[in-house]
C-alpha cells in the first residue's frame, strides 16, 4: 500500500530554505560586523601610534628648548607643527568615532539576524512537529487497518 504524502511538504520545503536564506544573512552580518571591529581597531591604533609619536617630539622639543637649543624660527615651526599635530589628532579622533558607529550599526545588524534565525527556525520548527504528529497519526492508522485485516482473516478461518 502506498504511503500517504505530507500535505504540507511544500510549506515545510519553503520554510527550510527560508532558514537557510535566514543562515546565510547572519554569516554576512558576522563578517560585516568583523569587518567593523577590525577597522575600529585599526582606526584606534592609528590614533594611539599619533598620541605617542607627537607626545615624543613634544617631549623632544621641550628639552631643547629648555636648553636653549632652538631659535626663534625653530618655535614658530614647533607651533605650526603642533596645529597640524592637533588637526591630525582630531581628525583620527573622529575616524575612530565613525569606526565605532560603524561597529555598533554592525553589531545591531547582527542581532537583528540572529533574531531572524531564532524566528526562522521557529517557524519550521511548527511544520516539522506538526509533520511528526501527522506521521504518527498515518502510523497509527495504517496499524489499525492492518490489525483490522489480520482480524477479519483470522475470523474468515474459522
Amino acid at each position: 500500500m502506498r504511503r500517504p504524502k505530507y500535505p504540507l511538504e511544500p510549506l515545510a520545503q519553503v520554510r527550510a530554505r527560508k532558514v537557510e536564506g535566514a543562515v546565510q544573512g547572519l554569516a554576512k552580518a558576522v563578517i560585516q560586523r568583523e569587518r567593523a571591529e577590525e577597522q575600529r581597531k585599526q582606526s584606534e591604533q592609528r590614533r594611539d601610534a599619533h598620541e605617542a609619536h607627537a607626545t615624543r617630539v613634544s617631549e623632544t622639543e621641550r628639552g631643547s628648548l629648555e636648553r636653549g637649543e632652538l631659535s626663534a624660527a625653530d618655535l614658530a615651526h614647533a607651533h605650526a607643527w603642533q596645529l597640524r599635530s592637533e588637526a591630525e589628532h582630531a581628525a583620527l579622533a573622529t575616524e575612530v568615532e565613525q569606526a565605532r558607529a560603524a561597529e555598533a550599526d554592525a553589531r545591531q545588524g547582527e542581532s537583528a539576524a540572529r533574531g531572524q534565525v531564532a524566528e526562522r527556525r521557529a517557524d519550521a520548527d511548527v511544520v516539522e512537529k506538526d509533520r511528526a504528529r501527522w506521521t504518527a497519526e498515518a502510523r497509527k492508522r495504517e496499524d489499525a487497518k492492518e490489525e483490522e485485516a489480520m482480524a477479519e482473516a483470522f475470523r474468515s478461518k474459522r
